[in-house]
């Protein structure tokens, strides 16, 4: 049975929860008919688990296939200009849909392409990983990354729907896994004490992949990004505390030029960074900092990075979108499932706090 849930207030969309792959099909010709055409772009790792059960239930509809190599250095606008061409090929045009088929990177990628393919063109995300499921398909932000930073050249673009078929989880290997747990255990900090405390006693099923126990996680911590971005769509408030560890993981990330350190792992990284700053300002005493980094340590996420220079990571975070008026803006646990929006942090005590991450 498909579970429905809207989100944001004005150009809303809706997540399909439980919807299966070969469904999509028949939703297409509800909502659009059957003379429409598909682009369905994906990377060759997840067009080889899951494309054919997708085509399979659109037989009957006009659909061209694009697979991009996968890795998160394809958010480029190289990769942009390769789509373009290859859209062209198959006579793309305004009305054409595209259907984002993978994780992160492709849901980044193909909502920012349809966002400017002939000034924008109708998309829906198919998220197949932890990650995108909780997280990144749902609040329409698209982006791909430039040499000087993670995500700095995008836009709001919303999806016309999320469709979203949980058992594409079971074709994930741990490491992916990994990634999405960052997202949702940085939800629980930001929102939620009591997503906090059930990955905590579920931790052991979690990693024994009980996916009864997963997808319960699941439907809990995208129920906070639900919330917080139907009420900041654009990110002028509340939203930001959605990047809880960015500031510092985006940094890593840019400085591996996206390709040393996955992004949850940036996150997790991040987080024990801005746990310990928080630590320090007296945001979180030693038991509650002690729960977090031990959580992320139960997962297998790491806590600390290999030998970077402070001042270059300092640096790359002068680039984050958050930053006001050349100020650096980081967002601080306070507590287990509050945090807050620091705008006073200055570069003293953000070294500080590398320095309890960078061994």
């Amino acid at each position: 049975m498909i579970q429905r849930i809207d989100v944001s207030r004005g150009h809303g969309y809706p997540l399909l929860l439980g919807a299966t792959l070969d469904e999509l099909g028949g939703h297409l010709k509800t909502a659009y008919g059957t003379s429409g055409h598909y682009l369905l772009i994906t990377n060759d790792v997840v067009a080889g688990y899951h494309a054919d059960k997708l085509l399979d239930g659109m037989k009957d509809l006009k659909t061209d296939l694009i697979t991009v190599p996968d890795g998160e250095q394809e958010k480029s606008l190289d990769r942009i200009s390769k789509l373009t061409e290859q859209a062209l090929q198959f006579k793309a045009d305004r009305d054409t849909v595209v259907l984002a088929l993978g994780g992160g990177v492709i849901g980044d990628l193909s909502g920012f392409f349809a966002s400017i393919f002939m000034r924008g063109m109708r998309y829906i995300h198919i998220p197949t990983t932890l990650l995108s499921q909780i997280d990144s398909s749902i609040g329409g932000k698209v982006a791909v990354n430039h040499p000087s930073g993670k995500n700095l050249l995008g836009s709001f673009y919303a999806p016309q729907a999320v469709w979203t078929d949980f058992d594409t989880l079971q074709t994930l290997p741990w490491q992916e896994m990994r990634n999405g747990l960052a997202e949702t255990i940085k939800h629980a900090l930001v929102a939620d004490p009591d997503l906090f405390e059930f990955i905590e006693e579920h931790a052991d099923a979690i990693k024994g992949l009980d996916y009864k126990i997963i997808k319960e996680m699941s439907l809990r911590s995208l129920a906070v990004k639900v919330k917080i971005v139907t009420e900041d769509e654009k990110e002028k408030g509340n939203r930001m505390l959605l990047n809880l560890g960015h500031s510092f993981g985006h940094a890593l990330e840019t400085e591996e030029a996206y390709q040393g350190v996955m992004h949850g792992e940036g996150v997790s990284i991040g987080i024990a960074a801005a746990a310990n700053l928080s630590r320090e300002r007296g945001l979180v005493n030693d038991k509650q900092l002690d729960r977090i980094l031990n959580l992320l340590m139960k997962m297998d996420l790491p806590t600390t990075a290999k030998a970077h220079d402070r001042a270059v990571l300092l640096g790359h975070m002068s680039a984050d979108k958050k930053n006001k008026a050349g100020n650096k803006v980081l967002i601080l646990p306070v507590g287990i499932g509050r945090s807050v929006i620091a705008a006073d942090c200055n570069d003293e005590e953000i070294l500080r706090a590398w320095e309890k991450v960078i061994i």
